[in-house]
């Protein structure tokens, strides 16, 4: 697990406001406690995701948290949408569940007191444990539906992704989730600046660059599955020389680039043996392959 660095800035600009805020001892652990439990929500959203992903033998390189969220690495896609379309709902599902554990406490003691009308007065939220819980069960279920907005790469623009490509294939349902999650992003900005709320400016803007950057690499990934190992020999990019001391990890010259990348990225090599027919052919290097595929985007 990491944090991403722009928790130093929040951090700062939280003691920043509390300090202007006169926040006593007490305010400062019951928002530090409550926001330990907020992101310890958010954490097992991102496990949802990375357990359900293992399910169908994908791994996690690992799960940033951030501000405003989290974001679980996966080493590669699910191959199939229907895979896809659970791994993404995993995530929202879990906040779904945590919500409905915290029902019970907010049937048997919250609503009671409310029908009484002996709940504590709102601008003394951080100073009762009363709305500790109610506030948790809230904002799961906010983080479920708001993972849920088809604005991609979020939870529910993958799952629209998912669920195009059954029908598209996954390079023009992604070109398509993102044409959506860009124009939501927009309307993040321009709202967020419209009513002077830098948050969703940030997240509107984070949506927008980083649904870019994974179209990219679903570009790239079309391509490495377009190009058999083979096609790399005319090229020159497998190299003949040392065949006595070929590496141990070996792939088939009939087999793509994305096979070979996987390999190489799995077992953190930067070369493989290559074969054709059980007979060692060469050296596929992984700097050789990337300057190839490098090429090859230029070309389109």
């Amino acid at each position: 697990m990491l944090l991403h660095w722009s928790f130093i800035l929040l951090f700062v600009f939280l003691l920043y406001y509390g300090c202007s805020e006169n926040y006593s001892l007490h305010e400062f652990l019951w928002w530090a406690a409550f926001g330990g439990a907020l992101f310890l929500s958010i954490l097992l959203h991102e496990f949802g995701h990375a357990l359900m992903a293992k399910r169908y033998g994908v791994k996690t390189k690992d799960i940033t948290l951030l501000p405003i969220g989290g974001m679980a690495r996966l080493n590669r896609l699910p191959d199939k949408p229907k895979h896809e379309l659970l791994v993404a709902v995993a995530g929202p599902l879990v906040n779904v569940g945590i919500a409905i554990l915290l029902v019970p406490h907010f049937w048997w003691i919250v609503k009671p007191a409310l029908a009484q009308h002996e709940i504590p007065a709102p601008e003394n939220i951080d100073n009762d444990f009363f709305f500790f819980l109610p506030l948790l069960l809230f904002l799961n279920l906010l983080l479920a539906v708001f993972n849920m907005l088809p604005a991609f790469p979020m939870d529910g623009g993958r799952m629209l992704r998912a669920l195009l490509s059954i029908k598209w294939g996954r390079l023009r349902a992604t070109k398509a989730a993102v044409f959506i999650g860009h124009f939501i992003a927009a309307a993040m900005v321009i709202f967020g600046i419209w009513r002077n709320q830098l948050s969703y400016t940030f997240i509107g803007a984070f949506i927008y660059f980083t649904a870019n950057r994974e179209y990219r690499w679903v570009k790239t990934e079309s391509l490495l599955k377009s190009i058999k190992v083979s096609d790399l020999i005319a090229s020159g990019i497998i190299i003949f020389e040392n065949i006595n001391s070929l590496p141990d990890l070996s792939i088939d010259a009939n087999d793509n680039l994305k096979k070979a990348n996987e390999i190489m990225q799995q077992h953190d090599r930067y070369e493989l043996a290559v074969h054709e027919n059980g007979v060692p052919i060469g050296v596929l290097e992984n700097e050789k392959m990337w300057d190839y595929i490098s090429e090859m985007e230029k070309e389109k």
